[in-house]
């Protein structure tokens, strides 16, 4: 919901009050006192499915170091499934989109957070509507900006676009940089859904291929997709299904069209908590980047990741696979950024994949392990 001129009177109405002092908010030290005070934390990712899924580490952090009644999640509602059930998290609270709050004042005043810890936002509404519902200390994502800088206690972290670090590092670090900012040291670096993983052991005999993405430039060839399925259908004998929303149907049957081998498509078929569920079970899941893949990361399976960044923030510098195993998870980046993810070459994909594979059939561990120096580097 937006109305000419809405963002801008909302924006600036809200910085004259902030310049005024209407608007108060906190300092750093005034934000570190209210955690030692045990205030409760509310952690906003109402972008992306895979910027909410980068939170998880400081979720698990700050549930561990503060106590999880301490600790909640402000996500978009198409997202809340993935969420309501994670045994680290207090609560969960949803948004729609711009100006569409449906009610969330009514929960934050009956359950009040009074620090923010914005992970990604894009919405300008939100930091002074999240104030007006009690929140008074507010913390942004490392190397970021924000159309509200004089409200973040962590303003000296904060970029803006065009600066040589603007966006620059791990979102997973970026993230965690507002925890240990605040006093609390992180306790771990992976992405987890604990609630989801597949606690049995046992994997399907079964390869998901995810090949949708929200832009052109994002999207691998269909012929590409098809030749690498067989191969690895052929070499492992194993089973390749297509996943997507109801909007890549299409692409899933062109895909399944051009393979030799019999394929499942599940495009259209899953909810976000499904497909979960299905990757916690699978040998492996390519895609290209997308919130699928972070989720596969996150319940354990085994991925093979194509990157075509359009900035720093959407390489694998920001967003690849940190600190995971690099035997069962391996990034492909384009030569440059800006170039087309088409410039990728099949060969080089059923490489990665083929190694992944082969240590999957031949070391099944815990596939969300560490590596031993990742694992040093978190403890």
């Amino acid at each position: 919901m937006n109305f000419p001129g809405l963002d801008f009177a909302w924006t600036y109405g809200h910085h004259a009050a902030h310049a005024l002092r209407i608007a108060r908010t906190w300092s750093l030290p005034e934000a570190r006192a209210a955690v030692e005070g045990k205030e409760k934390i509310l952690v906003v990712a109402t972008t992306a499915l895979g910027d909410s899924l980068l939170t998880t580490p400081l979720i698990e952090t700050l549930s561990e170091r503060l106590g999880r009644d301490r600790v909640s999640l402000l996500v978009k509602a198409p997202y809340v499934g993935l969420y309501e059930n994670d045994p680290r998290l207090h609560r969960v609270f949803t948004v729609r989109g711009k100006f569409r709050w449906g009610g969330l004042k009514e929960k934050l005043e009956d359950d009040p957070h009074r620090i923010a810890l914005i992970a990604n936002m894009t919405e300008p509404d939100l930091v002074p509507f999240l104030w007006q519902c009690g929140v008074r200390g507010f913390l942004r994502y490392r190397t970021r900006w924000s159309r509200f800088p004089r409200w973040m206690a962590n303003a000296p972290m904060m970029r803006k676009p065009g600066t040589p670090d603007y966006a620059t590092g791990h979102a997973i670090e970026n993230n965690l940089a507002m925890a240990k900012t605040l006093g609390v040291e992180p306790t771990t670096r992976r992405l987890s859904l604990p609630h989801l993983r597949n606690t049995a052991g046992a994997r399907e005999n079964l390869i998901l291929i995810h090949p949708g993405a929200s832009r052109e430039i994002k999207r691998w060839p269909v012929e590409n997709w098809a030749r690498v399925g067989d191969a690895l259908a052929n070499k492992f004998g194993c089973q390749v299904a297509l996943t997507g929303d109801r909007n890549e149907v299409s692409l899933s049957i062109q895909i399944a069209g051009a393979m030799k081998t019999p394929t499942q498509i599940l495009a259209g078929k899953l909810s976000l908590t499904e497909l979960a569920q299905l990757e916690s079970k699978a040998l492996m899941f390519l895609s290209g980047d997308t919130g699928p893949y972070h989720l596969a990361v996150a319940v354990g399976c085994p991925t093979v990741t194509l990157f075509a960044p359009t900035d720093r923030g959407s390489s694998t510098e920001a967003c690849g696979p940190h600190q995971a195993n690099a035997l069962f998870h391996r990034a492909i980046q384009t030569a440059k950024i800006g170039d087309s993810i088409r410039t990728i070459p099949m060969e080089k994909v059923l490489s990665e994949a083929t190694m992944v594979m082969t240590a999957v059939q031949s070391r099944p561990l815990d596939t969300t392990r560490l590596s031993p120096s990742a694992e040093s580097a978190s403890s």
